[in-house]
């Protein structure tokens, strides 16, 4: 009888073991992960807002070579300040300034002009230009004191702008954000970058929003501790107007941490936080903040 008993255990088990491990398999999971989209463009749309801001102040500013557009008498809420004057020497060798000039830019004193999507901003740019900024090769490394935006604190180690190409109407850039990092009270999103950056200055086509359209990689880590990368193809850039607080076009693949790649689609141009993504050949819609 024991041993019998031990055989019809034996056969119970396997045979439910069997039905469960059925069950599992037949179980559709759920990907509903809408968090690292979130957090990826609460990082990426003011980090992609300062470089062209800081162009557009450069331009109007003497001795930062940027590209022609200068007013003929800028206000000085539309100028950066120069800080070493007594001291910088922008003789050239080899296209690089002996000493390079350092510039800041007061957020609380720019013109409203500088940015136009509602966004309240406060704190301060420093930054350090190798070169006249027409010049391909020359950079800007910026580094960023105590600045918020709409109550969220942006900083990082470096944002290193490199001159790809310049004209009176474009200039791309390579921007790499190194070691981002975004604060609220509740929470901390880290962000990296390395990205090519196209600023239209007075639109695309001419004579309209200027806007800024961009392509890359990107990695970071949301506010849940999750980590997540990001891939923008060239063919789908993603595209931020300078009167749009959201990125209002282009397609992104990212992939979080421990879940599959979805697709992210911001929409055909119109000003606004609404979002998709699809992953598994299901779309969810979400908003951008």
């Amino acid at each position: 009888m024991k041993k019998v008993f031990k055989i019809v255990l034996v056969l119970t088990c396997t045979t439910s073991l069997f039905f469960v491990g059925c069950r599992k398999k037949e179980t559709t999971e759920v990907d509903n992960e809408t968090q690292s989209a979130v957090d990826n463009a609460v990082a990426d749309q003011e980090y992609m807002s300062i470089v062209p801001a800081t162009n557009g102040h450069a331009i109007n500013t003497k001795g930062t070579g940027a590209t022609n557009g200068r007013l003929m008498s800028p206000p000085a809420c539309d100028t950066l300040a120069w800080l070493n004057r007594g001291t910088a020497d922008t003789t050239l060798v080899n296209n690089k300034y002996l000493v390079p000039p350092e510039y800041e830019l007061n957020l609380l004193s720019a013109c409203p002009a500088s940015f136009t999507d509602g966004k309240l901003r406060s704190g301060k740019w420093h930054i350090r230009i190798t070169g006249p900024l027409k010049i391909v090769g020359s950079q800007m490394v910026l580094k960023l004191l105590n600045h918020k935006a709409s109550g969220i604190g942006y900083a990082c180690d470096s944002l290193v702008v490199t001159t790809v190409s310049s004209s009176t109407a474009s200039s791309s850039y390579n921007i790499k954000l190194i070691n981002g990092v975004c604060t609220s009270p509740n929470w901390t999103i880290k962000y990296s970058f390395d990205r090519t950056i196209t600023n239209y200055v007075h639109g695309n086509p001419v004579n309209t929003d200027p806007v800024v359209e961009v392509f890359g990689s990107a990695n970071g880590v949301n506010r849940l501790g999750k980590t997540f990368t990001v891939d923008i193809p060239a063919g789908s850039p993603m595209v931020k107007h300078k009167g749009c607080q959201f990125v209002d076009k282009g397609v992104l693949n990212l992939t979080p941490e421990g879940f599959k790649t979805r697709i992210v689609d911001f929409g055909n141009g119109t000003c606004d936080d609404d979002a998709t993504f699809t992953v598994n050949g299901s779309t969810v819609a979400f908003k951008l903040k």
